[in-house]
């Protein structure tokens, strides 16, 4: 593994001597001023236009050869792109999306490799007023520059994307990439693309493997959706104008807990997935959010601000009906264990009040009694945790960079992505 490692640095490096060149599509605009998006994919081009390392192509020569080609300058496939690229000669084809919700802007890009066809790296970052999208901006292109010199992808079947995986396991993660569903086969390290509106962001794969749920944009507001793990079936479940969002399913895959802000504020709903009847779990004036469900189906765990003893959200349990609330401690993104009897969690021991400050760690509680361990002290924005199968290795992604495991045997850290995924739910592979 280490002499193949170095190998891949050696062929970076190299890479770079050749001085990539980079085609850079003016970027998508989603709920915000055309004019907004293309002057981010300008300042993203005047970012990477300053280095003198890569080359980029003319404006004007890309949007004739798109002219000639009847594409438009915004909107491309993966496989447009490519064709494209190799039209202008291009080493990388830059895809792009600005998305303005609630006031702050996300920029989401896809780096194609034009001789393969596939994402080499796919990156997301927010600017929560729109006077930060300069700032954004070049932080997206030094991620870009650095990734010109990866070694490009090797070409796989239709449909199917390979990813790298740094540790042996077994199931399937779906996760979040460049505004799509992916689904990533663990034991062979092949993966799928589900969804392709690029506004689609969490998903949750049902336990016995069948269906995927996940959040989407595609009609403008968030809502939940079903899909089979192929893509296929896409079902909408919901259709409010408010945020439906961060489901999980209940152990019999009859319903779905999920977090809305339909009543002003967010709060923890259940919904069940044949009738489409939901069922309010908490009521209080904080915010309520990314709830799960227990395997015996008796408890939800959900984060909380309604304390807020340590300044940072808090892990709560309750019953489906909303009683016997408990308070766990601080942390973010609770999941239970396959055995139900602890909750993996991220939570700040810097006295940070969210995880985009400071430094968030794993932690592990005993559902009996609230015990806390901490797992890791290696700093980074963790998120999302989730256990595997068997209880012995958690699964999370690390400030948008990527999805890593974390094994319990050994204390370990292995990185399992390196295409910009995010936001991972792990699942059984489905035989």
């Amino acid at each position: 593994m280490r002499t193949l490692v170095i190998l891949l640095v050696i062929l970076a490096v190299a890479g770079l001597a050749l001085e990539p060149v980079i085609a850079i599509v003016d970027f998508e605009a989603v709920n915000c001023d055309a004019g907004l998006a293309r002057g981010a994919s300008e300042l993203v081009r005047a970012e990477l236009y300053s280095r003198g390392d890569l080359r980029l192509v003319e404006r004007g020569r890309l949007a004739q050869v798109l002219q000639e080609q009847a594409l438009a300058l915004s909107g491309l496939t993966e496989g447009d792109a490519a064709q494209v690229g190799r039209l202008v000669e291009a080493d990388y084809i830059l895809l792009g999306s600005v998305t303005e919700f609630d006031g702050a802007y996300t920029i989401s890009v896809r780096f194609v490799n034009v001789s393969s066809g596939l994402v080499a790296k796919g990156a997301q970052e927010t600017a929560q007023v729109e006077r930060r999208i300069p700032a954004v901006c070049s932080e997206l292109a030094e991620e870009l520059a650095e990734a010109a010199g990866a070694l490009p992808l090797p070409a796989a079947a239709e449909g199917d994307t390979p990813y790298n995986v740094g540790l042996a396991l077994s199931g399937t993660l779906v996760f979040h990439l460049s505004g799509d569903i992916h689904s990533l086969d663990l034991a062979t390290g092949e993966g799928r693309q589900l969804t392709t509106d690029g506004q689609s962001w969490q998903s949750t794969i049902s336990r016995d493997g069948e269906l995927v749920c996940f959040s989407s944009k595609r009609t403008g507001n968030l809502d939940l959706y079903l899909m089979r793990p192929d893509g296929s079936g896409v079902e909408q479940l919901t259709a409010t104008p408010s945020v439906e969002d961060s489901a999980a399913w209940s152990p019999d895959d009859d319903a779905l807990v999920f977090h809305t802000d339909r009543d002003g504020n967010y709060e923890i709903y259940t919904l069940d997935v044949s009738s489409g009847d939901t069922a309010r779990v908490t009521n209080h004036p904080a915010e309520d959010s990314y709830p799960d469900w227990s395997p015996d189906g008796e408890w939800i765990a959900f984060q909380s601000r309604r304390t807020a003893y340590t300044g940072q959200p808090e892990v709560y349990l309750c019953r489906p009906d909303g009683s016997d609330l408990e308070r766990l401690g601080p942390g973010m993104f609770p999941r239970f264990s396959p055995d139900g009897e602890s909750i993996v969690c991220v939570r700040s021991y810097t006295g940070a009040s969210n995880w985009q400050e400071g430094d968030w760690e794993l932690a592990v509680y005993d559902t009996d009694g609230g015990d806390v361990q901490r797992l890791t002290e290696n700093g980074g924005a963790k998120r999302f945790p989730a256990f595997t199968a068997d209880g012995r290795t958690i699964i999370f992604d690390d400030a948008y960079t990527d999805i890593f495991a974390y094994s319990l045997d050994t204390g370990d850290i292995y990185r399992v992505t390196w295409n910009g995924c995010c936001v991972p739910s792990y699942g059984e592979s489905e035989d």
